[in-house]
């Protein structure tokens, strides 16, 4: 794939070179025109192996539609712009690991492997990543049912405070991520866990920069609820940073860092 490096810039396609950008990328990219229509890639059997290609990375789409829907409460504010790119790599890598499936139908099954998803970064330029595992210690009940983070004396260094931030708080985020299996019935990827993109978050108090903070924080999922071996907890933990607005009032000054706790 060629990309240009020089300082002319243009629109649209130059003879048979088209030129396109993608979102938060400024690199342009050219690429040549034409190909294969749309019709020759759907039935033709020279595009067999396209097609099966397409199929899974579409169940991938979908699944990854589903992660990003259980962590809306942390988007986009927690996540870069290739947060999405980054999911989208494991979670095909996830889709490729499945044992018994035929090219092209092959299952996701994420709760075969947790540790992939655990390795996922939710932003690139974490801040004080290590400060929070230093301090913060996380355990669930064999049910999964819930997730408790003990905080036992966290204090953010002040050169790793934003600016003139002048309160933190600290959140613990679980979500469910169900396992994916085709249905040739209505030939599309579906989630094998009714439960899927369920989440459970609980905040600690404000806290003023420069005061230690020692709690415990559970995030439970509703009453009765009963986890099944295609269901996987993504808990994530982070940090955010507040000013004062009014006399009770806090604003969001910055949110510091989010990390994939755990995945379990």
């Amino acid at each position: 794939m060629a990309y240009q490096t020089g300082i002319i810039n243009y629109k649209g396609s130059f003879k048979s070179i088209r030129n396109y950008t993608n979102v938060g990328d400024p690199t342009i990219y050219a690429g040549e025109k034409g190909g294969a229509n749309r019709d020759l890639i759907m039935n033709n059997p020279a595009f067999a192996r396209t097609r099966e290609n397409m199929n899974e990375f579409g169940g991938c789409g979908v699944a990854v539609k589903a992660i990003r829907y259980g962590l809306q409460q942390l988007l986009p504010e927690h996540t870069d712009t290739h947060f999405t790119g980054r999911l989208m790599k494991i979670i095909k890598m996830i889709n490729l690991k499945d044992p018994t499936g035929e090219k092209g139908v092959r299952a996701i099954k994420i709760s075969l492997n947790k540790t992939m998803l655990k390795s996922l970064d939710l932003h690139e330029k974490r801040k004080i990543d290590f400060e929070l595992k230093s301090c913060i210690k996380k355990s669930h009940p064999d049910s999964r049912a819930e997730a408790t983070i003990t905080v036992n004396g966290l204090n953010p260094s002040p050169h790793l405070v934003p600016g003139n931030a002048q309160f933190y708080r600290v959140v613990n985020h679980v979500s469910i991520v169900s396992d994916y299996a085709y249905n040739e019935n209505d030939r599309s990827y579906n989630p094998l866990s009714p439960l899927n993109t369920t989440a459970a978050y609980v905040y600690s108090d404000y806290t003023p920069v420069n005061t230690p903070l020692s709690v415990a924080l559970k995030a439970a999922f509703p009453n009765g609820m009963v986890l099944t071996d295609s269901d996987t907890v993504l808990q994530c933990v982070g940090i955010e940073f507040f000013n004062r607005a009014g006399t009770d009032g806090y604003v969001l000054y910055s949110t510091g860092t989010m990390l994939v706790y755990d995945v379990f």
